[in-house]
């Protein structure tokens, strides 16, 4: 009896098999990336709802203009004595990216949400956007210590 007739091209198998691994891979990405990213933008949703609560009460009690400089001697002890890891900021987020090493400290995630919450509160100036991105940087470096990534 001979060879059943061959159907698939021979150069074709490879490629499927080639294709079928990055489906494979690419699905593992979506398992991991899925709740980060839940995860990120609702922490980031729930510092944007604190951030316009604060600032319609510094709106509503001009008064609290006055305990600024009290807000933000707070503050710095707070990062004095708990946040030492985690004071260098947006730089530490953007050295992580080009240098892997120890991570992103979770500890700079409520950090920074409360103090610039605070700041907000009583008419300090501290931006957005910084803020959200450490606060995605510090819960993404959390996800890949969780789910074993190395960089």
């Amino acid at each position: 009896m001979s060879n059943p007739p061959r159907f698939v091209p021979s150069g074709v198998k490879p490629f499927v098999y080639a294709r079928l691994a990055h489906l494979k891979a690419a699905s593992l990405w979506v398992l991991i990336l899925a709740p980060t990213s839940a995860a990120i933008g609702s922490l980031c949703a729930l510092f944007l709802w604190s951030l316009d609560l604060a600032t319609r009460a510094r709106f509503d009690h001009p008064w609290l203009l006055f305990g600024l400089p009290v807000a933000g001697f707070l503050v710095g002890l707070v990062y004095h004595w708990k946040g030492r890891s985690a004071e260098a900021g947006n730089n530490l987020i953007v050295d992580q990216i080009h240098a892997p090493g120890g991570g992103v400290p979770l500890r700079m995630a409520p950090l920074i949400l409360v103090s610039t919450v605070i700041t907000h509160l009583f008419g300090g100036s501290a931006g957005r956007e910084g803020t959200a991105v450490q606060l995605g940087g510090s819960l993404a470096s959390a996800f890949a210590r969780l789910f074993r990534l190395d960089p």
